[in-house]
């Protein structure tokens, strides 16, 4: 009955766009994108494996379909971009069943431009809700609620400064004393390093500052163990204190387009919380390559360095933070990917992907080991 549901549910969301489209063919269409596939995952549940854990990798073929629907256009004298989606995923195995899980998404982006200034004024909105297609619950089902105002200052082509202020609220519908909501900031540089008159290739620089003051449903753990000693999940104690935590992140991407498109960035994220064994810094180094093949493919290679630095110590060997809740396929942990694609016609192409995600860092006595093989069809008009 629940599977029924959500499928009602996306194909709801897919017909309501649909006769949009109908309603409004003579301004600027709808984008309709489509997917569907197989897979198989030799750790469909995404466990850490190691000394004290009782937990075994599972490996099953994954079913999984989705659809996107994008319109621009133009209302009260100002531009926006709304796109909805939906992507289900579907284990082939009963002992996973708590891994059938639907996402559902939708993004607005709406702009007004000052006269004569370089300056627009708007606002975006977000939603993300992740909901149990047969379980009661399902694995990492949450919910993420976003709007920014926003300043654009523009300077021309080839160069825009973005910034934004706004809330979050975050629902983790496993553990709701991971709940959080919050004021959030962030400012976004985009600009054309080199690009010659009339050509073809560019090199482009995007630098990303955000913050986010997250208070969390639930009290902060205090260390009760005396100074010097080892960090142990034994150290924490509740408080009468809420728990805070200060998100911050710095991301630096540069992109190459020409023949190929290369992409080189890293991300800084730093957490401080006051609660004990929560304070962490990230460190990701990623790099991308797409490029034309023979026989009308396209290929790219996707590869992620991640680090974690626990500030307290590693206190738990396991925790949320390892995931950012925006992905139903994407793990936040070193990774390399390899895709391959192919044109059947204008509307339909055809994917092939392969990727591996692993821990490196050293810092735990546990490890995490994914990979998986993934071939799909892709329609979009």
């Amino acid at each position: 009955m629940r599977y029924a549901a959500i499928m009602r549910r996306a194909t709801l969301l897919l017909l309501l766009a649909a006769s949009s489209v109908a309603r409004v063919a003579h301004a600027a269409p709808w984008v309709v994108t489509a997917e569907g596939g197989a897979e198989g995952d030799t750790n469909v549940q995404r466990v850490e494996t190691g000394p004290g854990l009782d937990t075994s990798r599972i490996a099953g073929t994954v079913l999984r379909f989705g659809g996107r629907l994008d319109r621009k256009a133009t209302l009260a004298g100002g531009a926006y971009a709304l796109g909805l989606s939906t992507l289900a995923r579907l284990v082939q195995i009963s002992e996973a069943s708590a891994e059938n899980v639907a996402l559902f998404a939708g993004d607005l982006r709406w702009l007004h431009p000052l006269s004569a200034r370089p300056v627009s004024l708007g606002f975006a909105i977000n939603a993300a809700d992740a909901v149990p297609i047969t379980d009661e619950i399902g694995a990492r089902t949450f919910r993420n609620l976003g709007a920014d105002a926003l300043v654009v200052l523009d300077g021309g082509d080839d160069r825009h400064l973005t910034i934004g202020f706004g809330a979050r609220d975050f629902v983790y519908k496993e553990n709701h004393g991971f709940d959080w909501s919050g004021p959030a900031a962030s400012a976004r540089l985009d600009l054309a390093l080199w690009q010659p008159s009339g050509g073809t290739r560019s090199l482009e620089l995007a630098a990303l500052l955000a913050f986010e003051a997250r208070d969390y449903a639930s009290s902060a753990l205090t260390n009760i163990c005396p100074p010097g000693a080892p960090p142990s999940i034994d150290c924490s104690a509740g408080s009468s204190l809420r728990r805070r935590d200060r998100f911050q992140r710095a991301g630096l991407d540069v992109t190459w387009t020409g023949g190929f498109v290369a992409t080189g960035g890293y991300q800084l994220t730093v957490i401080n919380s006051n609660s004990y064994g929560q304070s962490f810094v990230r460190h990701k180094v990623s790099a991308s390559v797409t490029t034309p093949l023979p026989h009308e493919l396209y290929a790219t290679v996707l590869a992620q360095l991640q680090l974690d630095q626990y500030l307290d110590g590693l206190v738990v060997k396991t925790d949320l933070q390892r995931s950012e809740f925006t992905s139903l396929d994407d793990e936040n942990r070193s990774t390399l990917q390899v895709r391959l694609g192919r044109s059947l016609s204008d509307a339909w192409s055809i994917e092939a992907r392969g990727a591996v995600w692993r821990d490196l860092g050293g810092q735990m006595d546990t490890a995490f080991r994914r990979s998986l093989l993934y071939v799909g069809a892709i329609f979009s008009r």
